[in-house]
């Protein structure tokens, strides 16, 4: 199955840049950390994991460079990607903490919640991704790939969850590593399904000679 060759392709290239995935990962806490450098760390980080995704060449200079680009898209993106994940999971519990058939509508927000997680995915991977980063577009393409492609978003997204829960469980990696692998591991699973399409390039061992 696709999902799990892209899963692999997302952990050796994490392993062929693992000491600038340490880097940028912490650089990414930091910023965050600022609050006023989370949205320009998370535009950055992307820039470097859309590079290794789309295997071109990538160090340190691509996150600074791009940290400084888009910073009103970013931000919107950005909070978009927070903040409406944070309202409907708030739903969720309101909803169904009520009774009668209010219920039902706490039911319908979880798989709301569940939808949204497969589409944030694509944000920041699809920012890049396209020749010119476009709020819309990249919400509306985000939700077309999801469901186009329903169960490989939501094994990517699983993929993810797992990856993060293992670093919160060792704890270390939360923090040397987690930033990296998620930022990397969504824009693979982006530029998978391009290359069925001809829109991403292919791995260098599977490109045609």
């Amino acid at each position: 199955m696709k999902a799990f060759i892209v899963m692999g392709r997302t952990l050796k290239a994490v392993y062929d840049e693992l000491f600038l995935c340490v880097f940028l990962s912490l650089i990414w806490w930091l910023g965050t950390a600022t609050v006023l450098g989370a949205a320009p760390a998370t535009v950055g980080l992307n820039q470097v994991a859309n590079r290794i995704a789309n295997y071109k060449r990538v160090d340190a200079s691509f996150f600074w460079e791009s940290a400084r680009m888009n910073m009103g898209r970013g931000w919107l993106l950005y909070l978009i990607n927070l903040l409406v994940p944070i309202i409907i999971g708030t739903s969720v519990f309101f909803y169904l903490s009520a009774s009668g058939w209010l219920r039902i509508l706490g039911f319908v927000c979880i798989w709301l919640f569940i939808f949204v997680l497969m589409i944030s995915q694509y944000y920041f991977p699809l920012f890049w991704q396209q020749d010119e980063p476009d709020i819309r577009l990249i919400l509306r393409n985000a939700v077309l790939l999801a469901l186009q492609h329903p169960l490989y978003t939501f094994l990517m997204l699983l993929f993810q969850i797992l990856l993060l829960g293992i670093s919160i469980a060792i704890t270390l990696p939360l923090f040397l590593l987690a930033p990296a692998l998620i930022a990397i591991s969504a824009n693979f699973a982006l530029a998978g399904m391009l290359q069925d399409v001809g829109l991403a390039p292919l791995p260098p061992q599977s490109a045609p000679r």
